[in-house]
Protein backbone atom coordinates (compact mmCIF):
# COMPACT_ATOMS: atom_id res chain seq x y z
CA UNK A 1 0.00 0.00 0.00
CA UNK A 2 2.93 2.38 0.73
CA UNK A 3 4.55 1.90 -2.36
CA UNK A 4 1.20 2.90 -4.36
CA UNK A 5 0.95 6.11 -2.34
CA UNK A 6 4.58 6.73 -2.89
CA UNK A 7 4.03 6.14 -6.95
CA UNK A 8 0.84 8.27 -6.87
CA UNK A 9 2.95 11.16 -5.17
CA UNK A 10 6.02 11.16 -7.61
CA UNK A 11 7.96 9.39 -5.16
CA UNK A 12 9.90 7.93 -8.09
CA UNK A 13 13.95 7.22 -7.76
CA UNK A 14 14.46 7.80 -11.48
CA UNK A 15 16.64 10.96 -11.96
CA UNK A 16 14.92 13.65 -14.10
CA UNK A 17 16.00 14.67 -17.55
CA UNK A 18 18.00 18.01 -16.79
CA UNK A 19 19.90 18.22 -20.38
CA UNK A 20 20.39 16.48 -24.18
CA UNK A 21 23.29 15.02 -26.03
CA UNK A 22 23.48 17.44 -29.43
CA UNK A 23 25.87 16.28 -31.96
CA UNK A 24 27.13 18.37 -34.49
CA UNK A 25 29.87 17.64 -37.33
CA UNK A 26 32.80 16.73 -35.28
CA UNK A 27 31.57 17.04 -31.74
CA UNK A 28 29.18 16.65 -29.30
CA UNK A 29 27.90 18.80 -26.11
CA UNK A 30 25.39 18.27 -23.65
CA UNK A 31 22.40 21.18 -23.64
CA UNK A 32 19.90 22.59 -21.53
CA UNK A 33 16.76 19.83 -21.58
CA UNK A 34 13.65 21.55 -24.17
CA UNK A 35 15.88 23.87 -25.40
CA UNK A 36 15.22 24.16 -29.39
CA UNK A 37 18.23 22.91 -31.62
CA UNK A 38 19.56 24.48 -34.72
CA UNK A 39 22.34 22.92 -37.27
CA UNK A 40 23.70 24.44 -39.77
CA UNK A 41 26.50 24.10 -41.92
CA UNK A 42 29.50 23.60 -38.98
CA UNK A 43 27.54 24.66 -35.72
CA UNK A 44 24.99 23.44 -33.83
CA UNK A 45 23.18 25.79 -31.85
CA UNK A 46 20.59 25.28 -28.43
CA UNK A 47 18.55 28.41 -27.38
CA UNK A 48 15.88 29.51 -25.36
CA UNK A 49 14.60 33.12 -25.33
CA UNK A 50 17.87 35.39 -25.56
CA UNK A 51 19.74 32.44 -23.95
CA UNK A 52 21.83 30.29 -25.96
CA UNK A 53 24.91 27.60 -26.64
CA UNK A 54 26.87 27.07 -29.09
CA UNK A 55 29.66 24.85 -30.97
CA UNK A 56 30.88 25.84 -34.15
CA UNK A 57 33.96 24.83 -35.93
CA UNK A 58 36.19 25.81 -38.27
CA UNK A 59 38.89 24.79 -40.10
CA UNK A 60 42.78 26.33 -39.42
CA UNK A 61 44.88 27.21 -42.40
CA UNK A 62 48.15 25.97 -39.84
CA UNK A 63 48.27 23.16 -37.68
CA UNK A 64 47.74 24.17 -34.06
CA UNK A 65 50.05 22.67 -31.09
CA UNK A 66 50.53 24.00 -27.84
CA UNK A 67 53.55 25.78 -27.88
CA UNK A 68 51.31 28.21 -30.02
CA UNK A 69 48.94 29.21 -26.79
CA UNK A 70 50.50 32.13 -26.11
CA UNK A 71 50.76 33.65 -29.61
CA UNK A 72 47.38 32.82 -30.12
CA UNK A 73 46.03 34.59 -27.04
CA UNK A 74 47.25 37.62 -28.42
CA UNK A 75 45.29 37.37 -31.61
CA UNK A 76 42.45 36.23 -29.43
CA UNK A 77 42.78 39.07 -27.63
CA UNK A 78 42.35 41.48 -30.22
CA UNK A 79 39.51 39.70 -32.00
CA UNK A 80 37.48 39.75 -28.60
CA UNK A 81 37.96 43.10 -28.17
CA UNK A 82 36.34 43.67 -31.77
CA UNK A 83 33.34 41.89 -30.96
CA UNK A 84 32.77 43.50 -27.48
CA UNK A 85 32.90 46.85 -29.74
CA UNK A 86 30.98 45.57 -32.18
CA UNK A 87 28.12 44.16 -29.85
CA UNK A 88 28.69 47.68 -27.64
CA UNK A 89 30.02 45.62 -24.97
CA UNK A 90 33.06 45.32 -22.93
CA UNK A 91 35.67 42.11 -22.19
CA UNK A 92 35.49 41.78 -18.44
CA UNK A 93 37.05 38.85 -18.01
CA UNK A 94 39.65 36.10 -19.77
CA UNK A 95 40.57 33.40 -18.23
CA UNK A 96 42.61 29.34 -19.09
CA UNK A 97 40.25 26.74 -18.91
CA UNK A 98 40.95 23.07 -19.92
CA UNK A 99 38.13 21.88 -21.85
CA UNK A 100 38.24 18.02 -23.09
CA UNK A 101 41.23 18.29 -21.88
CA UNK A 102 42.61 20.92 -24.00
CA UNK A 103 44.29 23.28 -22.77
CA UNK A 104 42.31 26.89 -24.12
CA UNK A 105 41.25 30.29 -23.87
CA UNK A 106 37.98 31.79 -22.29
CA UNK A 107 36.21 34.79 -22.62
CA UNK A 108 33.40 37.45 -21.22
CA UNK A 109 32.16 40.21 -22.74
CA UNK A 110 29.61 41.95 -20.70
CA UNK A 111 26.61 43.50 -22.99
CA UNK A 112 23.68 45.07 -21.72
CA UNK A 113 21.78 42.83 -19.33
CA UNK A 114 24.20 39.64 -20.72
CA UNK A 115 27.38 38.32 -20.60
CA UNK A 116 28.08 36.58 -23.31
CA UNK A 117 31.21 33.63 -22.38
CA UNK A 118 33.79 32.42 -25.46
CA UNK A 119 35.60 29.87 -25.79
CA UNK A 120 38.62 28.77 -28.28
CA UNK A 121 39.46 25.19 -28.14
CA UNK A 122 42.03 24.54 -30.62
CA UNK A 123 42.98 21.04 -31.87
CA UNK A 124 45.06 20.16 -34.72
CA UNK A 125 43.77 21.72 -37.66
CA UNK A 126 40.78 22.57 -36.28
CA UNK A 127 39.18 25.92 -34.02
CA UNK A 128 35.78 24.73 -31.95
CA UNK A 129 34.18 28.31 -30.81
CA UNK A 130 32.24 27.75 -27.60
CA UNK A 131 30.13 31.18 -27.00
CA UNK A 132 27.32 31.00 -24.44
CA UNK A 133 24.78 33.86 -23.96
CA UNK A 134 23.40 33.99 -21.13
CA UNK A 135 21.82 36.67 -18.91
CA UNK A 136 23.23 38.80 -16.19
CA UNK A 137 21.13 37.04 -13.47
CA UNK A 138 21.14 33.77 -14.87
CA UNK A 139 23.48 31.01 -13.12
CA UNK A 140 26.73 30.34 -15.50
CA UNK A 141 25.54 26.50 -14.81
CA UNK A 142 24.83 25.97 -18.67
CA UNK A 143 27.80 27.67 -19.61
CA UNK A 144 29.52 25.32 -17.45
CA UNK A 145 28.29 22.22 -18.85
CA UNK A 146 28.85 23.43 -22.39
CA UNK A 147 32.22 23.54 -21.29
CA UNK A 148 32.45 20.40 -19.17
CA UNK A 149 30.97 18.21 -21.55
CA UNK A 150 32.12 19.33 -24.86
CA UNK A 151 33.99 16.69 -27.20
CA UNK A 152 36.04 16.78 -30.16
CA UNK A 153 35.40 13.98 -32.46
Amino acid sequence: MAALILAGCGGSSAPKATGQTVAGPGFSFEAPAGWRIERAARQVTASRDSELVRVASFPLVKSYSPGLFDRVARELDLRMADVASRTGGKVSGKDTVTVAGIRSHAYDVDVGDHVDEYTFVLRGKREYLLPCLRRSSSGSEFCQTLATSFAPA
